[in-house]
């Protein structure tokens, strides 16, 4: 393993010698039971092993340091270039925020009452899979298709309606491509019940389009678009200021149902920006703020949890209005490195990655600068910078798992 760290650090020197000023760190993942990623990694050896339809999935949670699809995006398409296409994954039916994206599907939409966990909107708690819950008014309408240019999204062999069925719903229409329109009858006079609809279509470009029926308001939360594979699928779950203890308004029931329909093999979790703000006044304490951090990762990671990796918050100088000192920082990444290692999952201390405190005020002036000019945010080119050490740090551990699978078949 220390020659695979060694490795790790020329690799992240190399990357980083490019920018002036930005430190050239090593940045492991830090694991103390040498497994808490294996189950990722089992799907990933499947994958890379072309085994026909073998798709790894990773469902990414965070906050507005992962929208716009910046960092997930990044780490899909790295992925995807060394593992396969597995297509654009979990597709919002609509934006909540502006600052909201998938850049690897198109999405044009209009008209839906939402619902975003944050706000604690829904008592019974079931905000879907991604923290938004859609309604259909008059008018409403949704189109997602695969991408036109780039490298990444250009085909889909399967979408998937993730939607449900209660007393306040009604009809939605649907169609692939230029197809006839499907009516879907969301109505129940029983309890909510969660429910999927796959349209199977040949591989290749397609757009799906979700409109509202005519009665009632149906409830959708999002589509998922997959190719056959194999190949990675990196859902992108931005919830755009979203406190860390807001997740906790998901009832337990629900969100377990959503992700063990979705059954991904690695959560990425990626919070802390706006708790921030409750260190700057001593609002939250650490061992408070490890309880809800681990009692939110419980939660997420379904009945049966998947592996796992807390990704640390970044270096700030301010959160929202707040100043953020040294001392801030270090206790947030403290309490964020103890609950991950006591729920088994890997943490990537993000701030060390950067160079500590102070770091972002450099990555601002690099030429392209890699931060935004809040100095709590990366810019695009920063999130690309942070992408790359997240990914040679997970490839380090899993060539390690090979080598480790290679040591005790001999």
């Amino acid at each position: 393993m220390i020659a695979l760290l060694a490795l790790l650090a020329a690799t992240v020197a190399v990357g980083a010698s490019e920018r002036e000023d930005v430190p050239a760190l090593a940045a492991p993942i830090e694991d103390p039971s040498d497994v808490a990623l294996d189950g990722f990694f089992v799907a990933l050896a499947r994958t890379e092993a072309d085994t026909a339809g073998a798709l790894t999935r990773v469902m990414h949670m965070g906050d507005s340091s992962i929208g716009l699809d910046g960092l997930p995006h990044a780490l899909r398409r790295r992925m995807q270039d060394r593992f396969g296409d597995g297509g654009a994954g979990f597709v919002l039916v609509d934006r909540e925020s502006k600052n909201y994206d998938n850049r690897a599907a198109t999405l044009t939409a209009s008209g839906w009452s939402i619902c975003y966990i944050p706000y604690k909107c829904d008592p019974s708690g079931r905000y879907g899979y991604a923290g938004h819950s859609f309604r259909a008014r008059e008018g409403a309408r949704t189109k997602l298709r695969t991408r036109t240019k780039g490298n990444y999204g250009r085909s889909v062999s399967r979408f998937e309606l993730w939607y449900e069925t209660d007393k306040r719903g009604g009809v939605l229409s649907m169609r692939v491509d230029t197809g006839a329109w499907e009516k879907l009858d969301t109505y129940s006079d029983a309890e909510p019940v969660a429910r999927w609809k796959e349209f199977d279509v040949e591989p290749g470009a397609h757009a799906i389009e979700l409109r509202w029926g005519g009665r009632g308001k149906p409830r959708a939360y999002g589509v998922v678009m997959e190719t056959d594979g194999p190949g990675v699928v990196w859902d992108t779950l931005s919830m755009i200021g979203t406190f860390t203890p807001r997740l906790l308004a998901y009832d337990t029931d629900h969100i377990h149902e959503q992700v063990a329909h979705r059954a991904p093999n690695l959560l990425v979790f990626g919070f802390g920006g706006n708790d921030l703000r409750r260190f700057a006044t001593d609002s939250v304490t650490h061992e408070v703020f490890v309880a809800e951090t681990r009692e939110v990762l419980s939660r997420v990671r379904g009945a049966k949890p998947t592996a796992c990796l807390v990704v640390g918050v970044i270096d700030h100088v301010r959160a929202g209005p707040r100043q953020i000192a040294k001392r801030h920082l270090e206790r947030m990444v403290a309490a964020q490195r103890e609950a991950a290692h006591a729920e088994g999952c890997g943490f990537f201390d993000a701030f060390a990655a950067m160079g500590g405190y102070g770091s972002i005020r450099k990555w601002r002036k690099t030429s392209p600068p890699l931060s935004e000019p809040d100095l709590q945010h990366l810019s695009m080119h920063g999130r690309d910078r942070m992408a790359q050490m997240i990914f040679d740090a997970l490839m380090v551990r899993y060539d390690a798992y090979k080598q480790r699978n290679a040591a005790a078949a001999r």
